[in-house]
C-alpha cells in the first residue's frame, strides 16, 4: 500500500518515496504544500472537474543532507469527462524574489544593476540577469528580496525601499509571474527599488566580485543603462520586471 495525500475529498497514492521518512519530508517541503493547497482550491471552482489517480515522486534533490530543494514528479491527473489526460510533469522548486534595482544619478542616465554568473543548465558561464534568489518559505518576500540584494550586490536596501510591483498589479490573484508553468510550480515576486546615488557610486559597482563565495556563489556586477536594459540579457525576470515597471511607474515613487 502507497502512502496517500487527500485533495478535495480524494485519497491519491503517492508512489516512488523510498521510505516513510522520505515521505514525510515531501509532505513538509513548504512548496508542496502549497501546491496541494492550490489543487484543493482549483478542483472546489470547477467542481471537481479532474480526477488525480495518482502522484509518482521521481527524484528529490537536497541542498546540504537534509533540506530538500527540488521535487521532480508527475501528476497522473484526467479529465473526469472524456478521460484524457492533462500534462503532469512537474519540477517543483517554490517560489523566488528578482529586484529590479534602478541607480539614479543627477545629471546622469539611470542604470539597472545586473549579475553576472554561470548558470549550468542553459549553459552559460556569465549569464546576466537581474539579482534574484528562492524564498524561504516564511512568506517575508520584501525580507528575502532585500537580504538577497545584500548578498549579491553588497548593497544595503531596507525592506520599505522595495516595492512589490507582482503584488501591485495582481494583488492576490496571482502569486507571482510564473516563467514556466507548463513544467514547473516556481513563481517570481517582482521588486524594484529606485536607488540615488552619486555618480562615483554607481561607478564603482561596475565589475565588483560578490556573492557568498563559501555557499559556490561567483559573481559580477554589471551597469546597462535603462534604455537598453532589454537587449543586454534574454532573463525573463528582467524583461517581465520591465514590463510591470513600465505599467506601474506612474505608481511607483521616484
Amino acid at each position: 500500500m502507497y502512502p496517500t495525500v487527500t485533495i478535495a475529498n480524494q485519497d491519491i497514492a503517492v508512489k516512488g518515496c523510498s521510505s516513510t521518512d522520505e515521505f514525510n519530508q515531501i509532505m513538509a517541503f513548504q512548496p508542496f504544500k502549497d501546491w496541494l493547497q492550490a489543487f484543493e482550491e482549483q478542483q472546489k471552482q470547477r467542481k471537481n472537474e479532474f480526477d488525480i489517480n495518482s502522484i509518482d515522486i521521481q527524484n528529490i534533490d537536497y541542498f546540504g543532507s537534509k533540506k530538500v530543494g527540488f521535487v521532480k514528479f508527475k501528476a497522473d491527473v484526467s479529465f473526469k469527462d472524456t478521460g484524457k489526460s492533462a500534462p503532469g510533469i512537474v519540477f517543483m522548486r517554490g517560489g523566488a524574489v528578482s529586484m529590479l534595482i534602478i541607480l539614479k544619478s543627477q545629471g546622469q542616465k539611470d542604470k539597472i544593476l545586473l549579475t553576472l554568473q554561470p548558470r549550468i543548465p542553459i549553459p552559460h558561464l556569465s549569464f546576466p540577469e537581474l539579482p534574484a534568489g528562492m524564498l524561504d518559505g516564511s512568506g517575508n518576500f520584501a525580507g528575502t528580496a532585500a537580504k538577497e540584494i545584500k548578498e549579491e550586490t553588497g548593497l544595503e536596501i531596507k525592506e520599505d525601499e522595495l516595492v512589490d510591483m507582482t503584488d501591485m498589479a495582481y494583488g492576490d490573484k496571482w502569486r507571482g509571474v510564473y516563467p514556466s508553468a507548463g513544467g514547473s510550480d516556481e513563481f517570481l515576486r517582482l521588486f524594484v527599488c529606485i536607488k540615488h546615488l552619486e555618480k562615483s557610486q554607481i561607478d564603482q559597482l561596475e565589475g565588483q566580485l560578490t556573492g557568498l563565495r563559501d555557499q559556490g556563489e561567483s559573481i559580477t556586477l554589471k551597469l546597462v543603462s535603462m534604455e537598453d536594459a532589454w537587449k543586454a540579457s534574454p532573463d525573463a525576470k528582467l524583461l517581465s520586471s520591465l514590463a510591470l515597471y513600465e505599467a506601474l511607474k506612474s505608481k511607483i515613487a521616484s
